[in-house]
């Protein structure tokens, strides 16, 4: 009785302790958004892992506070991102409008309000703002929008 006990949990107890270690570690990274020098407050920061291989990542995502500044958050908040190439999307939205919906995977709150950047950093496809995360660097971004 048991070696049935025994055999009967290990299978349970070998899933239990895999579960979840599939996620890349994340490093540090935190930045900062200003428009003509001035910080933006509200901002939705999102890094989109750039490569086929990476398409469906998690992307690492952030809001700015009032100094315009920001940390990123992948599985937990202000835990920071993976390693890896991204191409950034900002959005501002005006105030009065809804709020910018933000989830862990980054998606939402694009289209919540007319956004103050008039959509040039809004999507990954076409945003000049690209950068990599790596471990060893600081990865601390500084984004001036003019």
């Amino acid at each position: 009785m048991r070696l049935f006990f025994v055999m009967a949990f290990i299978p349970a107890f070998i899933l239990c302790g895999c579960a979840g270690n599939d996620r890349p570690p994340v490093l540090k990274a935190s930045g900062e958004v200003t428009v003509g020098g001035k910080p933006v407050d509200g901002a939705l920061v999102v890094f989109h892992p750039q490569g086929k291989e990476r398409e469906r990542d998690v992307k690492p995502f952030a809001k700015t506070n009032e100094q315009g500044k920001f940390n990123l958050s992948t599985y937990g908040q202000d835990d920071g991102a993976p390693e890896g190439d991204y191409a950034i999307t900002i959005v501002w939205n005006k105030p009065g409008g809804p709020e910018p919906k933000m989830s862990i995977t980054g998606e939402g709150g694009a289209k919540a309000g007319p956004d103050r950047l008039n959509g040039r950093f809004g999507s990954p496809a076409s945003s000049p703002l690209k950068k990599t995360i790596k471990k060893g660097d600081a990865n601390e971004f500084k984004f001036d929008l003019n």
